[in-house]
């Protein structure tokens, strides 16, 4: 424990130590830095490097005359109707009875075979219920009335024409291929 003088006295010692640092840091003769800092980069050019050569702008020319006029007649829906401009020709009969094979997409029906009875082609599809259904020419399968065209056994495969709308709202028939799934 140090009474007051001695803590004075030995703040008055530090504060001196610390002028006489100081003293010693300010007015030095710094003349030699200041020439050395002068001269060491006075000759010195920095070095930099080129730009990179930019290749010239080629100009790309659109040209649309051979493409179909996204504002055309054909293209445009007509809002009174409900349907493209174009004629509806190829609309789905919305009349006829739906049969078993159409409440399922055609990625969940699976070919699993054909028969032929009296001289007429068969295929039996496999739903993803687990029933087995037989068609034939003409029956439809899939979401989008696909029709049967043909049932070609010997290359195990069945054709379809699809009924879709384009993105211009027409109906248009799709041919889609299934086959036997082994």
């Amino acid at each position: 424990m140090l009474n007051n003088t001695s803590n004075r006295m030995l703040k008055n010692i530090v504060v001196l130590a610390l002028v006489c640092v100081l003293q010693a840091c300010v007015g030095g003769d710094f003349r030699d830095l200041e020439s050395f800092v002068a001269n060491e980069h006075k000759n010195k050019k920095p070095e930099i490097e080129p730009l990179p050569e930019i290749p010239p702008f080629k100009a790309f020319e659109y040209s649309s005359a051979d493409e179909n006029d996204p504002f055309g007649v054909d293209n445009i829906a007509s809002r009174e109707s409900g349907r493209s401009g174009v004629d509806g020709a190829n609309r789905p009969d919305s009349n006829r009875r739906r049969q078993p094979l159409e409440k399922f997409p055609l990625d969940a029906l699976r070919m699993v075979g054909t028969i032929t009875q009296q001289g007429v082609p068969h295929v039996v599809v496999k739903t993803n219920e687990g029933t087995a259904v037989l068609a034939s020419i003409g029956s439809y399968m899939g979401q989008n009335d696909g029709k049967i065209t043909a049932i070609l056994p010997e290359e195990q495969r069945v054709m379809l024409v699809e009924t879709v709308l384009d993105p211009a709202g027409r109906w248009v028939a799709r041919e889609v291929e299934v086959t036997i799934d082994e």
